[in-house]
């Protein structure tokens, strides 16, 4: 079994480019990107492009944020996987959720989040937790190489100035923290400098 490691770092600090560096004497690396190119965002995929042309050709691109575990149960035969970025797969699993119980509507689901209760918020924070808490079982159980997750260290900044922006910026720090203490070394990346904290 291979080892579990969290780097966590800001936006533009270098976190992708040292994780990438971990993998980079692999031969065979699973590269799991989380976000999806989106047709009306071409920032995004301009963004999506770049981390494309860093990666090494013979790396194998596995784009998704849905159903990760069951992904990876058939995806074993790698050295090393590298999942970039746990903030982007919770926020697109929490999408997810909302649109198989409320449609593809993006203005309905808005209004609904304004109208969450604090049992329903935290019953939607339980449901992240059990995605990342199945992944991690699948790693444990079924992947023999190292496996990199990226992730935002998002509560060094300003408090956000509306409530579900708020919401989420706890449950990013919520996830960090579980899978801080879940991973078997963690690295917070400053400046493109790795500083090894577990």
């Amino acid at each position: 079994m291979g080892k579990v490691v969290l780097v966590t770092g800001g936006a533009r600090s270098g976190k992708s480019d040292f994780s990438e560096s971990l993998l980079k004497e692999k031969k065979t690396v699973c590269y799991l990107a989380t976000n999806s190119a989106n047709v009306d965002d071409p920032e995004n995929h301009h963004r999506i492009l770049l981390h494309q042309q860093k990666r090494p050709h013979s790396w194998h691109t596995e784009e998704g944020y849905w159903q990760v575990a069951d992904y990876l149960a058939q995806a074993t035969g790698f050295d090393g996987y590298l999942l970039d970025c746990a903030t982007l797969l919770t926020l697109n699993c929490f999408y997810q959720m909302m649109t198989e119980q409320h449609g593809q509507d993006y203005a309905k689901i808005d209004k609904i989040i304004q109208t969450l209760t604090e049992e329903e918020k935290q019953g939607i924070e339980m449901r992240l937790l059990k995605e990342w808490q199945e992944i991690l079982k699948v790693v444990r159980r079924d992947i023999a190489g190292d496996f990199v997750i990226v992730t935002n260290e998002v509560g060094l900044g300003i408090v956000p100035e509306n409530s579900f922006t708020r919401w989420f910026r706890d449950i990013y720090g919520r996830m960090n923290q579980y899978l801080g203490k879940e991973a078997d070394e963690v690295y917070l990346v400053v400046a493109s400098i790795p500083v090894k904290i577990k």
